[in-house]
Order: C-alpha cells, then structure tokens, then sequence
C-alpha cells in the first residue's frame, strides 16, 4: 500500500511538471494498445471504424512485440510501433524498469509529433503519463482516476471490451474530424478483424498431415497466459476423449512451447492419443488450424478469440476473468461460455503468481462442457 502511495505521489509529480511546446505532424493518431493477442484483437472492429470516419489520418497503433501477429496484416492501421510496455512482457523486471522504459517511450512519441493519442487501456496511469510528457497536444482515454487528470479529453467506459474501444474511437474520430459513426458494436455485423499471412493455410495443411491428422479434428487450447484462468488436464482430458469418441474426431493440442508440459498431461490422462502442436506454430499458421476444426475447446485466452475471429465453433471456460468485458465477441450460436458464477474478493486478479486450481475454475464440471459442445455442433 505505501509503494502504491508512494508510486502515485511521483506519477502526479511528473504529470505536473511543464510540457515542452510539441507543434504536431500533420495527420498522425497514435493509439496505444499495451496488452496480449486476445485485448488487441478486440480493438480491431473499433479501429476499422476509425479507419472509416478519418480515412486520410495516419494511424499509428503502438503495441507489445508480443501482439504483432494479431494485426500485422491488418490494413487498417498505417504503422505499428512496438515497444515493450513494462508489467506486459510476463518477464521478471528490477523495479525501476518502468520508470527507464518511461523516458524512452516519451523520447520516442515526442519524435514522432502526433496531433492526437488514444490510451486504449482504461487503468494505463503509464501510457498517460508518457503522452502528457511528450506534450501531444489531445490526449484521449477513459475517466479512470489514475489517468484522468492526465488527459485533454475522458471517455466514460463501460460494456465489453470491444464496446469500450468502439466509444472510446467514436470520440476521437468526433474530436478530430471524422465522419459521424453510429453509436454501439455488434458481435455479428462488427466481428473480429483477421488476416493470416500468405501461405499460411497451406502450411497448417502440412503441419497436420505430417503429424498424422487424415480426418477431422477438434482442438483442445488449455493453456492461458494467467495459470488460474486454466482448467484441470485430467478434466480436459476426459471432455475431449468422450467427445472424439463420439465423433470419431482427432484431437489436436495447441499452445505455446512453455504450454507443452501441459500438453503432455492432458495426453498421459488419456486413452486415445493426440497430436501434439504446442510450440509447433506460428500465429498464422494457428489461425489456420482452427479455422478448420470442427470445435476449439479452452478456456479465456488469445488463441480461443482468433478463433472466434476465424469463424471457428468454440466453448470456453471462464472463472477469475469477466464474462461481461472479455467474452467471445461472435455468433452466441457458435460461441458457448461456461461459469460456475462464483465471484469472490480476487475476481479480475489475474497474476501470475497465481496458481492454477481456482474454486470458481473446479466448480465447471465435465459432463457441462460436453454438453455445450454437443449443442454447438448441433446448432452452428
């Protein structure tokens, strides 16, 4: 609590300071994305929007290194500068290490001169700071108090996720000009915005031939970038042995190459056997294999939103995480969640050195999650 008090007495000092006199570059909109694949995948039917209202601006989306393949082809956004936001990388940092990456990130926008920001994450005290320091003449971002004071211009937040995104761009497609939009998102005449690189299709299909896959398949992604967000490997395990066996599907495990442990545990509790693709694709590549699976089984993650991005059939399970800000956003009818609907005083706390085994994550039994599978291949 007193290095938290601590923190915000320093970050308010430096917001106070004099701003140096930045005259702007004519037309660039620098938005601010920090977070992982799945967050900046949901900015992507607010940024086509915003590509529509101000089709001349220069869009300049500054992410993570980490989430470029979430939009690296997407063709509305001009530029993408990366840059690794501190408390994002899932790395072990000194604690200085934000206030070092600070100064560079404010060097870096202050070169640039662009006539607008947009901090697209509600609570990004850091990104605020740089833009106000930099001296960006409209700063534009939500109205949460460790930001506010540090903007031009506050957009109240509330809704999903992509329906933050889409006010928080409407007001800045207002503010600099652009065209009226209509108000609001809608999961299925706005969905998810994905471009796979080229090839990529033929690759999955190799991929999977090589790996013995000559019929089709469901997907199980049991990983997650936070450990509690996971479900049990036995558990999984049993849901997707009973539903291959009705099918007479293959399964096919998908995750990074820190998620094969995880694989391998889903496999030993297993009767039949699976193929095993963690570590063994790229973002594009990934994309490809869902989109032609019958069903994605997983839990809140990236890969479960592309592939829902692709089109793909999923059923999800959410436990620390909201429903409300981060479910799919698609078809219901081909987007099943399931919750126990227990909240308790660490809902929303997704650090990592939480493990693995949360009650609200155990309360999801299996014979649930089969039967929302069954209807979803029914019904989709």
């Amino acid at each position: 609590m007193i290095a938290h008090r601590l923190r915000d007495a320093a970050v308010d000092a430096l917001a106070r300071l004099p701003v140096w006199s930045v005259e702007p570059a004519q037309g660039e909109i620098l938005l601010i994305r920090p977070d992982h694949l799945g967050d900046v995948l949901f900015l992507t039917p607010a940024l086509h929007r915003l590509r529509r209202a101000l089709p001349d601006a220069h869009l300049t989306l500054a992410i993570g290194p980490w989430a470029r393949p979430a939009v690296a082809e997407n063709p509305d956004i001009d530029e993408i500068l990366e840059f690794p936001f501190p408390g994002f990388t899932r790395a072990t940092t000194v604690r200085m290490a934000p206030y070092w990456g600070l100064a560079e990130f404010i060097r870096m926008v202050r070169a640039r001169r662009p006539a607008a920001a947009v901090v697209l994450r509600d609570d990004h005290w850091w990104a605020a700071l740089a833009v106000r320091r930099a001296g960006v003449p409209v700063r534009l971002g939500s109205t949460h108090p460790s930001v506010r004071h540090m903007l031009t211009n506050g957009v109240a937040l509330d809704g999903h996720a992509v329906e933050q995104n889409g006010a928080m761009l409407n007001v800045a497609a207002s503010l600099l000009g652009g065209q009226a939009l209509e108000p609001g998102l809608d999961p299925v005449a706005d969905p998810l915005r994905w471009w796979g690189s080229t090839g990529a299709g033929e690759v999955a299909r190799v991929v999977l031939a090589d790996s013995g896959v000559d019929r089709p398949y469901l997907v199980l992604a049991p990983g997650a970038g936070a450990p509690v967000k996971r479900w049990p490997a036995r558990y999984w395990a049993e849901v997707v042995s009973r539903l291959a066996g009705e099918r007479d599907v293959a399964v096919v495990v998908v995750g990074s190459n820190d998620e094969r442990p995880l694989a391998e545990s889903v496999a030993a509790a297993m009767a039949l056997p699976i193929v095993d693709l963690t570590g063994r694709t790229d973002f594009a590549t990934l994309g490809a294999v869902l989109g032609r699976a019958d069903i994605v089984l997983g839990v809140d993650s990236g890969p479960l939103h592309l592939a829902t991005a692709v089109g793909a059939r999923t059923v999800r399970l959410y436990g620390p995480s909201s429903i409300e800000r981060y479910g799919p956003w698609g078809d219901p009818r081909r987007n099943r969640v399931l919750s126990a609907g227990m909240r308790c005083s660490q809902c929303g706390d997704l650090s990592l050195d939480r493990p693995e085994g949360a009650g609200c994550m155990l309360a999801i039994g299996v014979d649930e999650v089969l039967a929302a599978a069954r209807e979803v291949l029914e019904d989709a």
